[in-house]
């Protein structure tokens, strides 16, 4: 009976019901394409903070879950705290800043020799590592989509930057700058969170108390 009701309905108002279907059928598609796309960035962006090899990672108390999307910097003398904890064997200062330039993404400002410490260097496809404060690695994916190779000079955040080295990816962010002096992160007004490597014997110590008042202290 309702069947015969909705059939009948909608043989006698057929726009009405062929509007209906399209705008529910549209609503379901962009939920399912916008669900798609968020798992699909948040994998990848885990899989890359995975890549860095840190075992800890320490964020201010009001930072975003969606990193570097608000301004929470930290003082770079926590690093030196952090580094004085047990286990703790290596830390990292990186500074995240929220980049849409040619597309949406995070790039990284680090110092490179306590980021190398902590993720053991990059794999180089082409070029060298950063050897001045205005050097820039990028991993292949974001240089073949953006088309960067290394020796260019490449425009990014209001400043040009020399591509030192083509990096394979799954290291942190795509694009990673020089960001190695200690004046670079005090001035920072972005989010500023430390990578710590910690020895095997006290991983299962990751969440203790300790931590979060070096971070505060």
């Amino acid at each position: 009976m309702i069947g015969q009701l909705v059939f009948r309905n909608s043989i006698h108002r057929p726009v009405r019901a062929f509007v209906s279907i399209a705008a529910v059928a549209m609503e379901v598609t962009l939920v399912l394409i916008i669900v798609g796309l968020t798992g699909g960035m948040l994998q990848e962006v885990g899989k890359r903070l995975e890549g860095v090899g840190a075992d800890i990672m320490v964020q201010p108390s009001n930072a975003s879950i969606m990193l570097a999307f608000n301004g929470a910097p930290m003082p770079i003398k926590i690093g030196d705290k952090l580094a004085t904890l047990k286990y703790v064997q290596a830390v990292a200062p990186v500074l995240l800043q929220f980049n849409s330039s040619g597309g949406i993404d995070v790039i990284y400002g680090i110092d490179p020799a306590s980021f190398h410490a902590v993720s053991g260097g990059f794999i180089f496809i082409e070029g060298h590592d950063m050897e001045g404060p205005d050097d820039l690695l990028v991993d292949d994916w974001a240089a073949k989509s953006k088309n960067i190779q290394a020796g260019q000079t490449y425009r990014l955040l209001e400043h040009d930057f020399h591509v030192a080295g083509i990096v394979e990816h799954g290291k942190g962010a795509r694009i990673h700058f020089a960001a190695n002096s200690a004046g670079s992160f005090r001035s920072a007004r972005q989010s500023v969170h430390f990578l710590c490597e910690v020895h095997p014997a006290g991983t299962h110590q990751s969440s203790d108390r300790r931590y979060s008042r070096a971070a505060t202290e």
